[in-house]
């Protein structure tokens, strides 16, 4: 397996929710980039459950995904190539590009009083529009 299959552990002390959630998502990110790599379905239309459960889960190396992350696999696939994205005829490839911007924080315990100093004066934020 690869990196990218096996990720750093996520922090502990999360809800177990929330730890469910996050590997439902990660799952379903690998399983949409194996239908579009393969080209087994460009659309959620073509990702039906048995498409994704046999061909895509056992193809990657995923156990047999629920309905949940199937619905989840579709909803990647229609956020990755919206229906309203220009396709031509009777083409055999499609090409995406998905931009996502993310902003990064550094926490710092709150400060108190007329010293605490604010992120921009202290140099802990990050981003540049703080």
């Amino acid at each position: 397996m690869t990196r990218a299959e096996r990720p750093e552990p996520l922090p502990p002390g999360w809800p177990k929710g929330r730890y469910r959630m996050t590997h439902r998502a990660m799952k379903a990110l690998r399983i949409a980039d194996h239908l579009l790599r393969r080209g087994l379905a460009y659309s959620s239309v073509e990702a039906t459950d048995h498409v994704i459960r046999t061909a895509a889960a056992a193809e990657c190396g995923q156990h047999e995904p629920s309905s949940t992350t199937c619905t989840l696999v579709r909803a990647v696939l229609d956020f990755l190539i919206p229906a309203s994205s220009p396709t031509t005829t009777g083409s055999t490839q499609h090409a995406t590009s998905t931009v996502v911007a993310v902003t990064l924080h550094r926490h710092t315990p709150e400060a108190t009083g007329p010293q605490a100093a604010s992120p921009q004066s202290t140099g802990d934020c990050l981003d540049q529009h703080c």
